[in-house]
């Protein structure tokens, strides 16, 4: 019988096996070798070549992709691999104007505006930097003309114009004469400034604004202000005192050339006094009826004739926002504005309220289109200067030292 003890099992373990290098360990140790020698050999070429594109955190903004290897432009010629962007860099090529003076911090450029992410544009910040400052809003002055506390599109205050409740339009005007009796569209009228100036047929991509319905270009059509049976041409949809002019010739005219005219219906017999007559009896009308039906025409003045109190239209409504009908134009128009059709005084205020904006810019109806930056821009641009450029085709294009095309 065999007996195993602990001197007779030591006795068959190989003490030299610790200098020996096996197959499995020796293939690891080559292996971890060769790929360190690879990785920075690539890394080294890199380097050689200054190209920097191994070290970026991502793909760059569609407007600046020219700098992928250009790193120090933004980062500076000292910084290294998480060394932040400083405003100053920003600013060589962008003049971005402070948000509001009245500002207590002022954000750095890269907390709204985050590169390396591959998206297409910039300027579409988030919340965050909004509501960092606008959930609790303070001031240098203490003095504060918007909300203080916005947290979201959920709690945002109703627009200021809507608020108000009325138009000081300055006219008199009937949309629901228009659009049920008269059953004209809202594009008879209103036209996006983009488009009216292009011309039909072709694309426009501008359509923030809607032009201003003018008398010339949207009224005279149906309401030219004719005044005289005696005379073909209209009068112009001038002052009150160009007005008497155009009438007072137009009458003189008629009656040098008509003098058989003269005391016929009940007028007198001599042309300096028909003329007067005539025209006493069409400014009448004019003032007191033609006229009268789109303006407020008030007291004479002291040439006798009436004063008429300009229009006051407004081009832009939402001075803090921007909007593009644009964006909208699949909609009905009575989808944002509703009373229109049923208005009957230009005073009506029918813009849409910030609910109607709600109903679609919605996290849970909507997917995109609901921060801040969707409306709302940060830098008062109001206040841009020029920047003077600083890169050359031949660096944007990376042809530096090739000849051009």
């Amino acid at each position: 019988m065999r007996i195993r003890t602990t001197k007779t099992l030591g006795q068959r373990v190989d003490r030299t096996y610790i200098g020996k290098l096996f197959a499995i360990p020796l293939w690891r140790r080559i292996l971890t070798a060769g790929s360190l020698a690879i990785v920075f050999g690539w890394l080294g070429l890199y380097a050689v070549t200054r190209n920097q594109t191994p070290y970026t955190a991502g793909a760059l903004t569609t407007s600046h992709a020219f700098l992928g290897k250009h790193c120090a432009d933004c980062h500076g010629e000292k910084g290294g691999i998480g060394i932040k962007v400083a405003d100053k860099q920003c600013a060589s090529c962008h003049d971005a104007p402070l948000h509001n003076t009245e500002q207590v911090t002022v954000p750095a450029c890269i907390q709204c505006h985050v590169e390396h992410r591959g998206e297409m544009r910039l300027a579409g910040a988030t919340d965050q930097g909004c509501v960092a400052c606008h959930s609790n809003l303070k001031t240098r002055s203490g003095k504060l003309n918007v909300a203080a506390g916005v947290d979201s599109l959920s709690d945002h205050p109703e627009f200021r114009a809507v608020a108000a409740g009325t138009d000081p339009v300055g006219i008199k005007f009937n949309h629901a004469k228009h659009v049920g009796d008269l059953s004209q569209k809202c594009g008879d009228c209103h036209t996006p400034q983009g488009l009216a100036a292009a011309g039909p047929g072709k694309h426009v991509l501008a359509r923030a604004l809607m032009t201003i319905p003018t008398y010339a270009g949207t009224c005279m059509p149906c309401h030219a202000l004719n005044f005289d049976d005696k005379v073909s041409d209209p009068a112009p949809h001038e002052k009150p005192e160009v007005i008497h002019e155009f009438v007072s010739a137009a009458l003189t005219k008629y009656i040098s050339a008509h003098p058989g005219d003269l005391g016929k219906d009940g007028t007198p017999g001599n042309a300096v006094a028909w003329v007067k007559f005539r025209v006493d009896s069409d400014e009448k009308q004019l003032w007191g009826t033609t006229c009268a039906r789109c303006h407020d025409m008030q007291t004479a003045g002291p040439s006798g004739l009436p004063v008429v109190p300009p229009a006051k239209v407004e081009a832009r409504w939402f001075t803090r926002a921007s909007f593009d009908h644009g964006a909208h134009q699949g909609l009905t128009c009575a989808s944002c504005h509703p009373k229109a059709a049923t208005s009957t005084m230009a005073s009506d205020m029918l813009l849409p309220g910030i609910a109607t904006c709600q109903s679609c810019h919605n996290a849970s109806r909507i997917s995109s289109g609901n921060t801040c930056s969707t409306c709302h821009v940060y830098h008062d641009w109001s206040k841009e200067k020029g920047v003077d450029g600083k890169f050359t085709i031949d660096k944007m294009t990376g042809l530096a030292g090739r000849p051009h095309a």
